[in-house]
């Protein structure tokens, strides 16, 4: 398998959702999506409905709280949320972990309601290397969801730190919407979809946040070829690009999407090459202890805008 497009924040009639468990994988199987992740409100009531014949899925919680939401995927034992707060964030993500469990950060910088107080994070994670990933984009895609600048920028300086954590994409599907437009989280799954290997396809960082295109690269270096997630030796390197524009054309509702240039970013945000989405191949010199991520850019209604982002490859 090569980048399959996954919607990992799902809810149901069992929290706040309107769907039941199976209209929501119907949904998902209508939509041609590869696998979901059911992340009910502080439940995992639906699990137990779950058919991977409908929808591959993996097993998850959506930790509902004042100081902040999680995802919990594939925790194989209960982990208490009731208890949670700023300050023994770690020893309960440490619990998560030993219940074979990944944790991701949902929507970071959400102003919250009435039902999801508390969508901010406001944890004080010390050991940000037992969390797996962060929503970075959430939602619908428009130009005054100023929340999902402010969680690229948030992610962009945990990777700064030297921490190694992987890029997400929620829709946050709790309903049929009217209009909007909406993405997916590419998972490159090694094997069979499904839970299993999704879950260690987020654990290794092999993940795509996109509006719509698939988007992802490899790295050439001396007879090696590396994937997204993975660490490689500084020094010179080719870039191999693969898009596919046309992937999920028809979940960008009415807007006119043009999708124009690649970057390379590295720490700091720096954009070490810019070149036409046409070009395939791409020379970099890579510098020691430094991440590169690529990020698709291109227009929306005229509007100069990201399209999608990969999670880094790291160098030593």
């Amino acid at each position: 398998m090569s980048y399959l497009p996954c919607e990992l924040h799902c809810h149901t009639v069992n929290s706040d959702g309107s769907f039941t468990t199976k209209e929501l994988l119907q949904r998902a199987a209508d939509d041609h999506l590869a696998l979901i992740a059911l992340t009910d409100h502080n439940t995992v009531s639906g699990c137990a409905e779950l058919d991977d014949s409908i929808t591959p899925a993996i097993r998850g919680i959506e930790w509902t709280t004042y100081f902040g939401h999680m995802l919990v995927l594939g925790a194989k034992s209960f982990v208490d949320w009731r208890d949670a707060n700023p300050d023994n964030i770690d020893d309960k993500i440490n619990q998560i972990k030993e219940a074979g469990g990944i944790v991701g950060v949902a929507h970071p910088f959400q102003l919250g309601s009435p039902m999801c107080t508390g969508g901010r994070w406001e944890f004080n994670v010390r050991n940000w290397r037992n969390v797996d990933y962060i929503e970075v984009w959430h939602n619908a895609f428009s130009f005054d969801n100023y929340e999902n600048d402010r969680a690229l920028a948030f992610w962009t300086e945990l990777l700064d730190k030297g921490y190694h954590i992987a890029c997400t994409y929620g829709r946050d599907w709790h309903r049929d919407e009217a209009r909007g437009h909406y993405g997916c989280t590419y998972l490159d799954i090694d094997g069979e979809i499904n839970e299993q290997n999704a879950i260690r396809a987020i654990r290794m960082g092999k993940t795509v946040a996109s509006t719509g295109a698939k988007f992802f690269f490899r790295v050439h270096q001396k007879g090696n070829t590396y994937s997204i997630g993975e660490t490689m030796k500084k020094g010179n390197a080719v870039f191999s690009f693969f898009i596919d524009l046309h992937s999920r054309e028809k979940n960008s509702g009415n807007e006119e999407v043009e999708h124009n240039i690649i970057k390379l970013i590295t720490n700091g945000g720096e954009c070490v090459m810019q070149t036409a989405v046409s070009e395939r191949h791409v020379h970099i010199n890579l510098k020691p202890n430094h991440w590169y991520r690529a990020e698709l850019w291109g227009k929306v209604n005229g509007v100069k805008k990201i399209l999608a982002v990969t999670s880094p490859i790291y160098t030593v």
